[in-house]
């Protein structure tokens, strides 16, 4: 029997008078247990008490009305039909049992009365030999479903990837050629695009790789249907003895599948200013999604088949494993790379798994946030730091929607923001930054905050390479006092403040 997935307790003995009323309790039994729904949630559907519902479960000849009412409450529309007439044909067989002696002995301890006992328990086995074969067509059209969409799953991202490669080679140029001007929004704006079609490819390219895994599956799969298929076949014509009509012939004809086209796209996260890169997040996403649906259509059906664990394709191959825990395992080994000194390394593991967190978390997730944000922390301690500054830009944004503005991570983000900005060659426009960022640290965190008074020392640091050493030697003059108090005199950012102070720094 398969097991409840609502929670409920276990199934009793079933307790019928023949046969037909056991297999008729078995088939409204399977029907509840696929369902997932408990007795509780039924009885209330189909309006009758819990203990009654149990007794006609338990093996008791249900009435129609019962049987109407539990098809449709477990069964999906397009065969609820079919459920109500083999059940139907099951309490019609039920109602009329064997006939007995007058003693109250079966028939079938009377000689000669064999054959009827015989012809009631065939006509079981063929009712069991129809459901089955009607259950295993409609694995065929969910295989042939699964199959149809990583086929044209493949050819969409295919395409992407193509078009990616493009976008990536096009926005390189474009980057390169601002970095001859002074630093612009424009500038900005090309580096965030960039850093967002490389994350993007990346994506693709792992849902490409799943997308391939289900057409191997699935080709699989249908081998393995169809020869159930005509194995069942095979088996009701035998119990059918000399009946020619097909069953494939009689069974009814399944849903077909809905009209090939374009992925559709869902909902994406908003990024300023980009809307071919909203489009690309919004097929990603759905490519995804296809990918996940068509994953737990296969691996189910391949449990329905019995067939061992080991022959399963695993959604996720060995050398890109994306659940939580290996995730978790090789996110840390990525950051402690970074925090050992070896940045470069750090920022081409961390590309690797933003994939994975974001198809397995979702892209607002905070653990997918803080992937990105050591990406673009190592991306910056690496020597890039014009392209770290664009990511950082993009993780305001993202920041700003999951925590609020005046969440430590978006304020954090925005001082490492302005750093990039400051290192990549704009001291004037990172000092700009930070001087609005200054104001919100200090009512947020307080003005003794260290992250505050780190805040204040970047903003002195960029104005003295922005030209404005005046004002730059004000501010450390105004901040030393603090940092001595907070860091202590012997901490690295008093000391260089106070060399910057006397002119030596």
């Amino acid at each position: 029997m398969t097991p409840k997935t609502g929670g409920g307790r276990p199934w009793g003995p079933i307790r019928a008078e023949n046969p037909a009323a056991r297999k008729l309790a078995e088939t409204l039994r399977r029907h509840v247990d696929d369902s997932g729904k408990t007795l509780a949630v039924l009885s209330g559907e189909i309006s009758m008490s819990k203990a009654q519902t149990g007794v006609y479960l338990a093996g008791k000849v249900p009435t129609q009305a019962f049987i109407a009412a539990l098809i449709r409450a477990t069964i999906r529309p397009e065969l609820r039909e079919r459920r109500h007439e083999e059940a139907l044909a099951l309490r019609e067989q039920a109602m009329r049992p064997a006939p007995r002696t007058t003693t109250g002995a079966p028939v079938a301890a009377v000689p000669g009365a064999g054959y009827a006992v015989e012809l009631a328990a065939a006509q079981a086995r063929q009712i069991e030999t129809y459901d089955r074969l009607t259950r295993t067509l409609e694995q065929r059209a969910e295989v042939e479903r699964a199959k149809n969409n990583s086929d044209k799953l493949v050819m969409v991202l295919l395409n992407m990837i193509h078009q990616l490669d493009r976008r990536v080679t096009d926005l390189a140029k474009e980057r390169d050629q601002l970095l001859a001007r002074p630093r612009s929004e424009a500038l900005e704006d090309a580096e965030r695009k960039l850093a967002r079609a490389e994350e993007q490819e990346q994506r693709a390219r792992a849902e490409l790789r799943r997308a391939e895994e289900k057409q191997r599956q699935a080709e699989d799969l249908e081998a393995r249907v169809t020869d159930q298929l005509r194995r069942l076949t095979d088996e009701l014509d035998r119990l059918r003895a000399g009946d020619t009509t097909s069953p494939l012939d009689t069974l009814p004809a399944l849903p077909d599948e809905p009209e090939a086209g374009r992925v559709p796209a869902d909902e994406a996260g908003p990024v300023p200013a980009d809307p071919v890169g909203d489009d690309i997040d919004a097929v990603l996403a759905r490519a995804s999604q296809v990918n996940d649906e068509d994953n737990t259509t296969l691996n189910r059906v391949t449990s329905e088949l019995n067939e061992p664990t080991a022959g399963v394709v695993q959604d996720n191959p060995p050398d890109n494993p994306a659940d939580p825990d290996s995730l978790e395992a090789r996110y840390a080994h990525a950051v402690s790379l970074g925090e050992a000194g070896d940045p470069g390394q750090a920022a081409a593991l961390l590309r690797e798994l933003l994939p994975d967190f974001t198809r397995t978390l979702g892209r607002k997730h905070l653990s997918t946030l803080y992937a990105f944000y050591n990406y673009a922390f190592n991306v910056g301690a690496a020597g890039a730091p014009d392209r770290a500054a664009g990511l950082f830009k993009g993780l305001i944004t993202d920041f700003i929607d999951v925590q609020g503005p005046d969440h430590p991570d978006t304020l954090d983000a925005r001082h490492n923001y302005a750093i990039n900005l400051g290192d990549s060659g704009d001291p004037g426009h990172a000092a700009a930054v930070l001087s609005k960022l200054i104001p919100d640290l200090t009512r947020v965190q307080g003005p003794d905050h260290p992250d505050t008074l780190h805040a204040r020392y970047s903003h002195a640091i960029t104005m003295r390479e922005a030209g404005h050493q005046r004002q730059a030697t004000a501010m450390f003059n105004e901040l030393l006092p603090h940092l001595t108090r907070v860091l202590g005199p012997g901490h690295t950012t008093t000391i260089t403040a106070r060399s910057y102070r006397r002119g030596t720094g």
